[in-house]
């Protein structure tokens, strides 16, 4: 994996680390959680304002007879394109890519001047049946034969909080993202970094890089910090940042059905 590719790749979202605070305490990386993250977008050099373009909440629950549910909630606001929401339940193998085996979702859009005009809601299921993946958006439905390792989009938030570098050496896979399969994804670490002297006002943690490359993906660099915990996720001119305060860990009993 290509080591050049640095914590750099936090540098354009300076501003809005400046006050974040890091974590900290206990974190079961394979145990329950409850994540929510904040998407910022750069525009022409700059954040806009206001910063935040959107919000993911994201909660694992792991199940008595093995296996997880991944639990997702995701809004993204443009100013032209108005408000997209997806909502998801992902039921996961217990295995190191958390492999979906089935899952739903339902996906919104409205435009910002007339949310109840020209709105779109769209339903949206996958399913492993007889070595083949069954796809349906909408009333669109296509079968696709069943890759040897493959993922998602979303699982990958889980999946990178279980890596240990460098020692798992890469995981090579087919990614599922929303209603597109992309093969010969690579991911691998990258680096290690102490950020509280990259810039003025980094916060003082240090972080472990996972790097995400392959055909039709923007690189992604996955950030988690020791404890195995995923604070940011920056790709291309967006960045997600854990909001510590949000983010809270229920009891271990209540974390399981």
């Amino acid at each position: 994996m290509d080591s050049s590719v640095s914590i750099d790749s936090l540098d354009l979202f300076r501003d809005v680390l400046r006050n974040f605070q890091p974590p900290s305490g206990p974190f079961d990386t394979a145990g329950y959680w409850r994540h929510t993250y904040h998407l910022y977008t750069v525009a022409n050099g700059d954040i806009p304002v206001p910063p935040v373009r959107g919000t993911l909440q994201i909660e694992r629950v792991p199940q008595s007879a093995g296996g997880v549910i991944l639990n997702i909630n995701y809004e993204k606001t443009s100013r032209y394109a108005g408000v997209h929401t997806l909502v998801a339940k992902v039921t996961c193998a217990g295995d190191a890519l958390a492999t979906p085996l089935k899952w739903t979702s339902t996906y919104t859009a409205a435009p910002p001047a007339h949310p109840l005009k020209m709105s779109l809601e769209q339903q949206g299921s996958g399913l492993v049946s007889d070595g083949a993946l069954i796809i349906r958006q909408g009333a669109v439905r296509k079968t696709i034969a069943l890759p040897l390792a493959y993922t998602s989009n979303w699982a990958l938030f889980d999946v990178v909080q279980r890596l240990k570098p460098p020692g798992d050496g890469a995981l090579r896979f087919t990614l599922l993202d929303d209603d597109a399969v992309k093969s010969d994804q690579v991911l691998a670490y990258c680096q290690t970094a102490a950020l509280k002297n990259c810039w003025p006002g980094a916060p003082d943690v240090r972080v472990r890089g996972f790097l995400q490359i392959g055909d039709g993906t923007t690189p992604q660099t996955y950030w988690v910090d020791d404890r195995g915990e995923l604070l940011f996720l920056s790709t291309g001119l967006n960045v997600f940042v854990l909001d510590t305060a949000a983010s809270r860990v229920r009891p271990t009993q209540g974390g399981r059905s």
